[in-house]
């Protein structure tokens, strides 16, 4: 495996399972794991996170996805606090973040927040916007495949958005994450963030290092304000390329935040 862990607290709940000749391991959810809140990133839906939510649904964790596109940053912070509420009942959750999804689990109530999870995500401080940090970073090929105007609506260019956020997949699987993708109002990206849940709660960073959305080494950078860090050899849907990593990160995260 080439995935390099830094610094991240040591693994509980291991499992291994041998089938029909086959050595299967996957994270069990212990009794009364936190709730995990998944929120997707600019140009995508709830649907992306179909996969990790079933496992961990499977598992006995509680999740709940927010669907944002509300028009502002304050608004789709306000959907994702909405979908955190439904299962908010055993206690602060796990709040995971793909991409844009970083900047808004950074604006949730840190009273309702048990850990952060950032996936190839702006990482914003308080004053920060998620467009100023991709400004002053190291260019990547996002915006050579952004079509629209960049201060109204925009989409992604389909013939290169499966090599874009989906380039460790098969053509027919890119072409399925392809297909959900949806237009994006940039204003939320401009919004700067008026508070910082990662100053007050414990968060990991997930720095996907063949990302050609997020610079990785705007990810690197902002993976120092987070308390651990993991690297993945992954393209930005992470979600997707490295599903079972995902899965083993927030089972765990849901269990071990008690």
């Amino acid at each position: 495996m080439t995935d390099v862990y830094e610094t991240l607290p040591p693994f509980s709940g291991l499992r291994i399972y041998i089938l029909k000749g086959l050595c299967m391991e996957y994270w069990s959810s212990q009794p009364g794991s936190r709730g995990v809140l998944l929120v997707h990133g600019a140009w995508h839906t709830g649907s992306a996170w179909n996969g990790v939510a079933d496992s961990l649904r499977r598992l006995g964790v509680p999740v709940a996805v927010a669907e944002l596109h509300r028009g502002s940053l304050a608004a789709d912070i306000a959907a994702a606090e909405s979908a955190l509420n439904g299962i908010v009942g055993a206690g602060p959750v796990v709040a995971c973040g793909h991409s844009y999804g970083g900047t808004v689990i950074t604006g949730l109530p840190p009273e309702k927040i048990a850990h952060l999870v950032y996936l190839a995500a702006p990482m914003p401080d308080i004053g920060e916007s998620s467009l100023a940090l991709l400004s002053g970073a190291p260019p990547s090929d996002l915006f050579t495949h952004v079509v629209g105007d960049l201060h109204g609506i925009t989409t992604i260019d389909p013939a290169a958005a499966g090599e874009l956020f989906h380039s460790h997949l098969r053509k027919e699987q890119r072409a399925v994450h392809v297909a959900s993708l949806v237009a994006q109002s940039m204003a939320a990206g401009y919004e700067p963030i008026t508070s910082a849940a990662w100053h007050t709660r414990p968060s990991t960073f997930v720095v996907c290092a063949d990302d050609r959305v997020v610079n990785p080494e705007l990810q690197r950078r902002l993976s120092k304000r987070a308390t651990h860090t993991v690297t993945w050899d992954s393209d930005h849907g992470v979600f997707a390329s490295h599903e079972a990593d995902t899965i083993e990160l927030l089972s765990r995260l849901a269990a071990d935040a008690r």
